[in-house]
């Protein structure tokens, strides 16, 4: 039996677009022989013409337990819009989030092997839809601690973020925590750039490195700034990464439906009217096609 290597699979993945857990299997199944591999995703329910068309559609969906302990967070990819807003489409994704909620599956490929997410998906591409259809995301994310998870997913179903505080039964159990809740959760979807970090600890480094080297091309492309002293040029990007944080961290940014706010003065204000302490423990932010 060939050896069938990570870069088979991916190959294979890349050209049909199927999970990598398919792809390996069907790659064992035909011993490493690519094209023939194809024709067995084909069996199982995929047309070849699905197989290599792209999936830039779709729709997210945020499950919160009753208990606003844990979220399903899954994102589901097809080809159309018109597919997309499609009642079937859109009652696999329930089913899929609600799966992903009960299983609680390690990564995504393991989202993909739970039977009734695989044979769902298999059942719309080949049947219902007749589209390719992928899921992109699948993940369940837990709330450690006194406090309750919101959610909000925009109108159009392409954006939605999910927000986790850390606060008191006493001041949950206030009208204003679950609107902070809310505004909260609206804000992280409507802000543009969205948020990278809860703040700037939290930021990806390799992130920030990569907005640092931007900043330093910049300069150093401009004739005007270009001979400046390395000492200037530093203090020009400290500059630029500061206005960078203010833009990505989500406490430093402008609160959207106040400006004159930042989301940190907002959370201090509504913990001090309710009470309590209030602290964002985490987010997470799903959009179509990011």
């Amino acid at each position: 039996m060939a050896k069938i290597s990570a870069a088979l699979v991916k190959q294979l993945r890349e050209k049909t677009g199927a999970g990598m857990g398919d792809c390996k299997k069907a790659l064992v199944e035909t011993d490493g022989d690519v094209e023939a591999a194809v024709d067995v995703l084909r069996s199982k329910g995929v047309k070849a013409s699905q197989l290599t068309r792209e999936t830039a559609e779709g729709a997210i969906r945020l499950d919160v337990a009753a208990d606003g302990k844990s979220v399903a967070v899954v994102e589901l990819r097809c080809e159309t819009d018109f597919a997309a807003r499609n009642e079937n489409f859109l009652k696999l994704l329930e089913m899929i989030a609600g799966a992903v909620h009960e299983s609680a599956p390690e990564s995504l490929d393991a989202a993909k092997e739970i039977p009734a997410i695989k044979d769902g998906i298999q059942e719309a591409a080949a049947v219902k839809i007749r589209e390719n259809i992928q899921l992109y995301s699948a993940e369940r994310r837990e709330l450690e601690g006194s406090g309750k998870i919101g959610s909000y997913v925009h109108h159009n179903g392409k954006v939605g973020v999910a927000v986790a505080l850390n606060a008191s039964s006493e001041v949950m159990g206030q009208e204003g925590f679950d609107q902070l809740l809310k505004d909260l959760c609206m804000h992280a979807t409507a802000h543009h750039p969205a948020p990278a970090g809860i703040d700037r600890d939290s930021i990806s480094p390799e992130l920030v490195e990569r907005e640092r080297a931007v900043a330093l091309k910049t300069i150093d492309e401009d004739p005007k700034m270009s001979a400046k002293p390395d000492e200037i040029k530093k203090k020009m990007v400290d500059g630029k990464l500061r206005k960078f944080f203010e833009e990505r961290a989500l406490l430093d940014q402008k609160f959207v439906k106040d400006p004159s706010l930042s989301i940190a003065k907002l959370v201090d204000a509504k913990a001090k009217e309710l009470g309590g302490e209030i602290k964002i423990a985490w987010f997470v932010r799903q959009q179509v096609g990011s």
